[in-house]
């Protein structure tokens, strides 16, 4: 269906970093450890409701390359686990508070913590490049509780962007996004009626 032009356009690219390496000092106990991190991938599909401005997860893929995995059903919950807790803080999970200082979320009834009937269905997948810097080649693990905020952000603003409203904020559950939509609609009601005064 793409024309002539578009058919060698490919969103496949590969870019490769490799930290510097210095050895741990083990008198001190410092080094450079980033050589262990893992790598992660998180692709979301989302819909915004265009009445009720509920973002609902359609479709969600987690990739993880914590290098050689010693146990891997332990690496895949890890994933799973980090990835709800995350989906919640960005879509459910928040500590609200009035002009005053007085917490409204101070209940689970409020705040509504993610659970197994909220998660999407998450799908998994590991790649596995070692690590040249560990014994066993793997890497560390379990750090990837903050990808999903990012992913649903970006795929949240990816949505919004031609309504023309941006997403500065990790937190997006429909009253922000709606607050978000009506502050935009202000916005650009202010700059008619200015132009209308300049007329």
């Amino acid at each position: 269906m793409l024309s002539p032009e578009l058919q060698d356009i490919t969103l496949n690219c590969r870019y490769i970093w490799r930290a510097p390496f210095k050895v741990p000092d083990k008198q001190k106990k410092y080094g450079n450890l980033t050589l262990t991190y893992s790598a992660q991938l998180h692709i979301a599909v989302i819909e915004v409701d265009r009445d009720t401005f509920v973002p609902t997860i359609l479709d969600y893929v987690a990739v993880e390359d914590c290098g050689v995995a010693i146990n891997p059903r332990i690496v895949e919950g890890q994933v799973y686990g980090a990835t709800a807790h995350s989906i919640g803080a960005a879509l459910m999970e928040t500590c609200a508070y009035d002009a005053v200082g007085n917490m409204l979320t101070s209940t689970f009834s409020d705040y509504t913590p993610i659970t197994a009937v909220n998660i999407p269905n998450i799908k998994y997948g590991h790649i596995s490049t070692p690590s040249p810097f560990t014994y066993s080649g793997a890497k560390g693990m379990g750090e990837g509780g903050a990808a999903p905020i990012h992913t649903i952000s970006a795929t949240l603003q990816d949505a919004l962007f031609t309504r023309g409203i941006f997403i500065d904020d990790s937190f997006n559950n429909a009253d922000s996004i709606f607050r978000s939509l009506k502050h935009h609609k202000s916005g650009q009601l202010a700059q008619l009626v200015k132009l209308e005064k300049r007329v």
